[in-house]
């Protein structure tokens, strides 16, 4: 395979193994992998799962280096020598946040090159395979993960042997104590919705609802307690924030209990009700108005969360109210959204927190969300992150005849889609689902 490779003048296979276990491990990945697709030497191939396992400990360690690590392996293809890479790598690391630590301590990014094709190297600096390869589930199931077929070429029992029989060769004690978890850092990260409301589409709001979403791998919960759609009844502040309360102070309690701590986001447009969520600690505050209420922006420019502002042609949504049909519904959105994030910044909040939302179904028809969809990298224009929240909504009918709760493959399709486009977040009903389409499109 090498000599065929070569022939072919494909680059050498490397892998490399990243590994966590300081912070927000998820994020120190995500930050570790997006800086790496930016280094112009280097084509990333295949991403692995996360393995989430025990942190390997000195006799007497400190209880506080007792944390699980996160790792992973990254295939890449690359033009750099194994010492230029070695190099890249350890910047990398600093830009994550690592500090000189001591030998075995906890760290907040390590980059290992774990592989080179059939390359050995032991000169002091490199250890090409890593020494202990052979030994370490966690970093040898994700590599098994995606190059199975990769030969382990030092000397000993397993030298000419498959990564994946060496993976097999592991007893249940390690199979028990490294696994995968469902999230990914190399797709967008995933908004689960739940409704606390019992006209919305898509009910059923309730922390249990919550728990099970950030467990089947969702990273931002968007809660909302009035619907929008086109047959929503308006209802009151004082109705909102008692559907809202108990549901949001109870998640706030057990969130940090999870795998992975939840951020939380309050969809509403209602001044006093963002500023009650901010005062109990929510991360985000999600207006489909697009802060239209200069109270909301005053309210905002108070605080440092993270701000999504939804493009919009009314709202609650109107059927006759829609983007003219001989207008481009593009630059339509695009327009819009230049000016809008103007008014925000002039009103005291910094663009680094603003997140956008093309507002699919909001004011279009099916063919203009469609066309919003198929162009959506035009927005990364704006230098702002991007949201699609396209789960389940009615445009979806173009193509099916099933109701709302009964799109979740169609949705999963477009997600695919749009992960190829590199937007931050999608906002979705059915988080498990996507997870399992993700993992095997990276399989590819």
């Amino acid at each position: 395979m090498k000599g065929f490779r070569l022939l072919l003048g494909i680059s050498p296979l490397v892998i490399l193994g990243l590994g966590t276990n300081i912070g927000n491990r998820l994020e120190n990945l995500r930050k570790a992998y997006q800086l790496l697709r930016k280094i112009p030497d280097i084509s990333i191939k295949r991403v692995s799962s996360i393995y989430q396992s025990p942190a390997l400990l000195p006799t007497g360690a400190p209880a506080s280096w007792d944390v699980p690590y996160f790792n992973m392996c990254v295939a890449i293809e690359t033009t750099l020598s194994p010492s230029e890479l070695l190099t890249q790598t350890k910047d990398i690391e600093k830009k994550v946040g690592r500090k000189p630590e001591l030998e075995w301590g906890p760290r907040v990014m390590d980059i290992d090159i774990l592989a080179w094709e059939h390359l050995i190297i032991n000169d002091g600096k490199l250890h090409i395979p890593h020494e202990h390869l052979h030994e370490r589930a966690f970093a040898l199931f994700p590599l098994a993960e995606i190059a199975p077929f990769w030969t382990y070429p030092l000397p000993g029992i397993f030298c000419g042997k498959k990564a994946i029989e060496i993976a097999d060769s592991f007893g249940p004690r390690e199979l028990s104590l490294t696994k995968p978890i469902p999230h990914r850092i190399d797709f967008p990260e995933l908004v689960g919705i739940v409704n606390v409301t019992p006209d919305s589409f898509s009910d059923g709001g309730n922390n249990v609802l919550c728990m099970q979403l950030v467990e089947d791998g969702a990273e931002i919960i968007d809660i909302g307690a009035e619907s929008t759609g086109p047959l929503a009844t308006p209802i009151s502040e004082t109705e909102e924030w008692n559907r809202l309360h108990p549901i949001l102070q109870q998640f706030l309690a057990e969130k940090s209990s999870s795998l992975i701590t939840p951020r939380i986001s309050i969809d509403t447009y209602h001044p006093n009700i963002a500023k009650k969520a901010l005062a109990l600690g929510v991360d985000w505050i999600n207006d489909v108005t697009g802060l239209d209420n200069i109270h909301m922006r005053e309210v905002l420019a108070e605080h440092s969360s993270d701000v999504v502002f939804m493009h919009h042609m009314g709202v609650p949504v109107s059927r006759s109210d829609l983007i003219p049909l001989h207008e481009d519904p593009v630059a339509h959105v695009f327009e819009w959204a230049e000016k809008r994030i103007d008014l925000l910044q002039s009103s005291g909040i910094d663009r680094s927190r603003l997140i956008f939302d093309v507002g699919i179904g909001y004011g279009k028809t099916a063919e203009q969300s469609f066309e919003l969809i198929q162009n959506i990298s035009v927005f990364r224009k704006l230098n702002v992150r991007l949201l699609v929240g396209h789960s389940r909504k009615s445009f979806l009918k173009k193509f099916t005849t099933k109701p709302a709760k009964d799109r979740d493959l169609e949705t999963v399709i477009v997600s695919l889609y749009l992960a190829n486009t590199h937007v931050d977040y999608l906002r979705l009903h059915n988080i498990a689902d996507h997870l399992r389409a993700f993992k095997i499109k990276a399989a590819f």
